[in-house]
Parts: C-alpha cells; structure tokens; sequence
C-alpha cells in the first residue's frame, strides 16, 4: 500500500492517490484539479485508478473528474448521498451561483459545464471491500460530507471536516456548525494513534486533534 498527496489547484487541495503495487490498483481521494499532475503521479507508480472518493463535493475538491473519467472511462465516482448536487448539472448550476470567484469560473469553465454524474452515493457505515476503507458520515461543512478510515492502518481521510489545529467552514450553502460538532465528535471517538489526511494543509493526528481549539 501506498499514499502519494499531491497539492492540487489554486486552493491548494490535497489531493491523494491510495495505491495497491500488488495488484496495481489506485483510489483518488478529491481530485480537485490539475489532473495531468494526477495522471503523471499515477503513471509514475503504474497503477489504474478503480475509483474516485470525494469526501465531498464543493468546487475545489472536482475539477479533475472531467479528464480523469475522459482518461479512464470505467473510473467510478462515489460521493455522500446529500452531496449529489454538486456534481453534474445541479452541479453546474450550484457553482455559477455560489463561486464569486470570477478567475475561477473563467479557468474552470469547461470543468464546471461537464461535471460527471456520481455512480454511487454514500450514507456512512459502508465498508468499501476493494480498498478496504469505512466509511463515516461527516455532515457539517456540506450535508452529505464523509471521511474515509483505513482502520487496518490507521490512517483517516478527513476532507474539509478536520485540519490540523483548524476545522471546515461551515457558513457556506449547505453547511451546519451543530452537525459538524457532531461528526468531530464521531472522529474523537477514533484512535489516538489514527493519522488524518485533511482536504487542506498538513496531516495531523486524533491524538493531537484532542487539543483542537474549535471543539
């Protein structure tokens, strides 16, 4: 197994390829942008992508799906049930109304007026068996966010929902301050010794996490 994080887009998101070299498999958590530099990283480990996880659907975490599907056509989309809207044309039409960020639109047009549809929807509680990944409703910075918990490794993919020293923003269209208070919770209940891979910023630890000063 491995982790390649790769920054991606002018919001600096992290974006990261969760590979198997055995059987040469790899899952792309939030590919936000820049999906040439995706597709490099993964033709550097010579590895197909099976599947895309988005912990959630806002702008800066889908820009990369467009090429992505182009460049492998059998590529999977899973994202929380809630969150759908934001992909497609619901997706579309969401963004040119929430993105005040005129550089954006313009850089992203064709990304924004061909986003993918999702192939699955997530609720929280499913157990993804080819990646073995659990997955755990999050709701809060969107209704239908999610984390993705490797527990054989312990390793935790917190999207927009946890950072090291900092949590999501939860003004934004869709979001809740009371429901992602309630998923944090859900997180303190993990391991101390869990690594968390935010959407933005460095990796962290629950067990450094405790000390979150927005808790």
């Amino acid at each position: 197994m491995f982790i390649d994080s790769l920054i991606v887009g002018p919001y600096q998101t992290n974006c990261y390829i969760y590979g198997n070299e055995e059987t040469k498999s790899a899952w792309i958590i939030d590919p936000g942008a820049d999906a040439d530099k995706i597709i490099n990283a993964l033709n550097k480990r010579d590895v197909i992508p099976v599947s895309v996880l988005l912990t959630h659907g806002h702008w800066d975490h889908i820009m990369g799906l467009v090429k992505l599907v182009e460049t492998y056509p059998s590529l999977e989309i899973f994202v929380g049930k809630k969150d759908l809207c934001y992909l497609g044309k619901e997706g579309k039409a969401y963004i040119n109304k929430y993105c005040f960020d005129l550089t954006f639109l313009q850089s992203f047009k064709n990304e924004i007026n061909n986003l993918p549809e999702a192939d699955y929807t997530l609720n929280g509680g499913e157990y993804l068996d080819d990646c073995h990944f659990k997955v755990i409703a999050t709701p809060g910075h969107t209704p239908g966010g999610v984390c993705y918990l490797d527990e054989e490794n312990n390793i935790l993919f917190s999207g927009d929902t946890l950072f090291a020293n900092s949590i999501g923003r939860c003004d934004l269209e869709g979001g809740s301050y009371s429901e992602i208070q309630d998923s944090l919770k859900k997180l303190m209940k993990l391991n101390d010794e869990v690594i968390v891979l935010p959407g933005h910023g460095p990796k962290t630890s629950i067990k450094a996490e405790r000390n979150n000063p927005y808790f």
